[in-house]
């Protein structure tokens, strides 16, 4: 899984060059307010004086990790208020973003998520992440391909075609979008992304584009239809029908190793 989490790293990389300019401003405005205690301090009374409790810092990249870039950006444009209002206030402030900087800036949050999922997810330690590697991939071509058709800032969209590009070079990627999900969700995989709770994978608001959407639907689609009576009537008399374990078997082990099967009695 290395070797994949680390092409996508390179893909997404190779991306952001086209808005290498941008990114270094914001970098320099982000380190300045972090080397600069009378900016720092600064920042921070500003958000305590407009009701932020809790004041946030800012995130500094770095620069073999695409991901921190993205979580750098998140929080630079979510104090976005702070941070102007704060450079207005400081002699010497770098140069702050110009209005159509900042709408390019939180275009990016929404092109870059997709792959900050699809990492997240391949780097889970609490499932398989080998089965999860076709879905993510033909969920990334989706995503990008219906982001084509938004309403993103003409230089965001070069970044999109770029993303796209990138993959379609990688045979890897090509050769796995090319399979057909409905065939690997009527497999043995759909029983195993079941397993994985879309929280562990920290999926976007439902009105963001998800690489998970058209699994998210399958699986939906093939759920058993039923009140909670009737699945426990039916998962008790499956249990009822299954064969006796002979006497020299560990009854501990057969429900850990039956629990999938009976998700309610195993408690």
């Amino acid at each position: 899984m290395g070797c994949f989490a680390h092409t996508m790293n390179l893909m997404v990389q190779s991306a952001l060059t086209l808005e290498e300019d941008l990114i270094n401003k914001t970098k320099n405005i982000v380190s300045h307010f972090r080397k600069s205690t009378v900016a720092n301090n600064s920042f921070k009374t500003y958000q305590l004086n407009n009701g932020i409790k809790n004041p946030k810092k800012l995130i500094q990249d770095i620069s073999t990790r695409w991901n921190s870039t993205y979580y750098m950006v998140c929080r630079f444009v979510e104090l976005e208020t702070s941070i102007r209002g704060t450079l207005g206030l400081l002699n010497n402030a770098p140069e702050n973003l110009r209005p159509e900087e900042w709408t390019i800036l939180k275009d990016l949050i929404k092109v870059l998520r997709p792959f900050e999922e699809s990492t997240k997810a391949i780097s889970g330690q609490k499932y398989m992440t080998a089965s999860l590697v076709i879905v993510i991939v033909q969920g990334l071509f989706k995503v990008y391909n219906n982001l084509r058709k938004t309403n993103l800032a003409p230089r965001v969209l070069h970044v999109v075609d770029k993303l796209i590009a990138n993959m379609n070079e990688r045979d890897g990627f090509k050769n796995l979008e090319k399979k057909k999900t409905a065939n690997i969700i009527r497999s043995k995989y759909t029983e195993e992304y079941e397993s994985v709770s879309l929280a562990d994978v920290n999926t976007p608001p439902n009105s963001e584009p998800s690489i998970w959407d058209d699994i998210d639907s399958c699986v939906a689609k093939s759920t058993p239809i039923g009140t909670a009576t009737s699945r426990a009537i039916v998962e008790l008399q499956r249990y009822m029908e299954d064969s006796i374990i002979s006497r020299h078997q560990d009854p501990l082990k057969w429900w850990k190793d039956h629990s999938y099967n009976y998700p309610n009695l195993s408690i």
